[in-house]
């Protein structure tokens, strides 16, 4: 399969999955968001290591590289997060002061579970592990699986005896590491007899991914019914030990079969659509929500808050909700981009911007006005 291929429907899973957390963000606890919910975090580290590419870079260059990729993001769009939150609380009289707003810029720095850009900083560590143990392992991938098995195992043992969260969120890479090595491990040459069968052919990667699909929703309904905590998932959000064996299969078979489907479903529109994803994230919660619940649909809202979740009035109301959220993402993106902040969504600065310095520079001082 050509490269562009494979680049367009990880896209296309990356873009779908983030509408999918972002329409169950807005939905109500049900079988749907246990469902979601079960491997939808796992499924952005599965895509990362699919492009997880570790040879034939020095470690500077990787470091570098993923700074710009995560952390620079993290935690410039935590700090615009916080900036839109005390507007918001501002103009809709939900309170705040100048300790709330300390808080909001020290959680944005320290990024522990702030915001939805919190995974971000777990991506960065998780691929910061998986190279170190790449080269330690001197490239041999399956004594690789046992190196990021020994740090789950930490991880796990970590929250069986503690509550306290680490910063930037590694313990959560702890265990987003797995599934990252799974989508490393599920592209690299040693499985390729494998994965190039299941991505050459749309109606079979419709056919696979829809039945891994169906096991993780009947996987889902076991956990809910059979297990102490029924909506215990891989959400890597508590530090809270729980029955891990059950949904880690879950969220791995959750990850793969949406990957292989978006595989079927992959076009140019939702690929392209990738790009707004950085932003979608983090402000549909603090910036899209409140519009819509607030302004744009109150009356809407006032009406079908408390519907349960199959009421077909509630589930037209969060789908709108979701596509205005897509809607406010592309405007905050152009937005962005066509200032000098574009860095953070790692884009070129916006040419406008050097040829107005340009200008200025080379115009003379003694000139006149006209």
């Amino acid at each position: 399969m050509p490269e562009n291929k494979r680049v367009q429907f990880i896209d296309t899973a990356k873009f779908l999955g983030l509408l999918l957390v972002v329409f169950m963000h807005g939905y109500k606890e049900c079988v749907a968001v246990s469902f979601v919910y079960a491997f939808h975090i796992p499924l952005f580290f599965f895509l990362n290591g699919m492009t997880f590419r570790p040879d034939n870079i020095s470690p500077g260059d990787f470091l570098v590289k993923k700074i710009k990729g995560y952390l620079v993001p993290a935690l410039s769009l935590a700090l615009l997060c916080s900036l839109f939150d005390i507007v918001f609380r501002s103009v809709f009289n939900l309170g705040w002061n100048l300790t709330f707003a300390l808080e909001h810029i020290c959680k944005s720095v320290n990024q522990m579970r702030h915001f939805s850009v919190w995974f971000l900083g777990a991506l960065l560590f998780s691929d910061i592990f998986l190279y170190v143990i790449y080269h330690k392992c001197r490239r041999n991938i399956w004594l690789t699986g046992l190196g990021v098995f020994a740090l789950l195992g930490f991880g796990i043992f970590y929250n069986m005896h503690t509550r306290a969260m680490m910063v930037w969120n590694i313990d959560a890479a702890l265990f987003g590491i797995v599934f990252t090595y799974f989508g490393f491990l599920f592209t690299s040459t040693k499985l390729r007899f494998i994965y190039q069968p299941l991505v050459s052919r749309r109606w079979l990667s419709l056919l696979v991914g829809a039945a891994l699909m169906a096991g993780t929703f009947l996987l889902t309904l076991y956990i809910r019914k059979h297990t102490t905590m029924p909506n215990m998932h891989i959400d890597m959000y508590l530090s809270n030990y729980g029955e891990y064996h059950l949904p880690l299969l879950c969220a791995l078979l959750g990850a793969i079969g949406f990957t292989i489907l978006c595989r079927g479903l992959t076009n140019r529109f939702f690929a392209y659509f990738v790009k707004f994803n950085l932003v979608l994230l983090p402000f549909h919660q603090v910036v899209a929500f409140p519009l819509f619940k607030f302004f744009i649909a109150k009356e809407w809202w006032n009406k079908v808050a408390f519907n349960p979740p199959e009421d077909l009035q509630f589930i037209l109301y969060i789908l709108a909700m979701t596509v205005f959220s897509v809607v406010c993402a592309v405007v905050m993106y152009c937005i962005i981009i066509v200032t000098p902040f574009s860095f953070i969504l790692n884009r070129p600065r916006y040419p406008l911007f050097g040829k107005m310095l340009g200008k200025i520079l080379k115009r003379d001082p003694g000139a006149s006005p006209g």
